[in-house]
């Protein structure tokens, strides 16, 4: 068996590293760690999440893809974190919906990855 420790980072495939590099900053409030842009690579930060954005030309995620990126969010959060999403006239793919005796909603980026944003309560 092998012990995992933590996660190291989420690793998420880009069209166009600047373009996506700016939808996380504005969006989500990420740093700029480091951007490899000859390699079309750049690693983001905020709090202890880490994201490695790598760039291939032409991508985009599949549209029968279930994979996502799930971010937790205060429930008090919740409402903002939709109204904003809707400001960026960003494509709701589920929800909001109730799960979990929570809320969330999945949206994707840019490049049609399926993001998360959920409070649900586990007792």
């Amino acid at each position: 068996m092998i012990v995992i420790e933590s996660v190291n980072h989420i690793g998420i495939t880009v069209s166009d590293l600047e373009n996506s590099i700016r939808f996380y900053k504005d969006l989500f409030d990420f740093d700029v760690i480091e951007n490899i842009s000859n390699s079309g690579q750049a690693f983001l930060k905020m709090g202890d999440i880490l994201l490695s954005l790598v760039e291939v030309k032409g991508y985009k995620n599949s549209k029968d893809s279930k994979s996502c990126v799930s971010f937790y969010v205060d429930e008090e959060d919740f409402q903002d974190a939709i109204d904003e999403i809707g400001e960026m006239e960003l494509e709701v793919v589920t929800g909001p919906e109730n799960i979990r005796k929570g809320e969330r909603v999945v949206f994707a980026d840019p490049d049609g990855n399926l993001i998360e944003l959920s409070y649900p309560k586990i007792d």
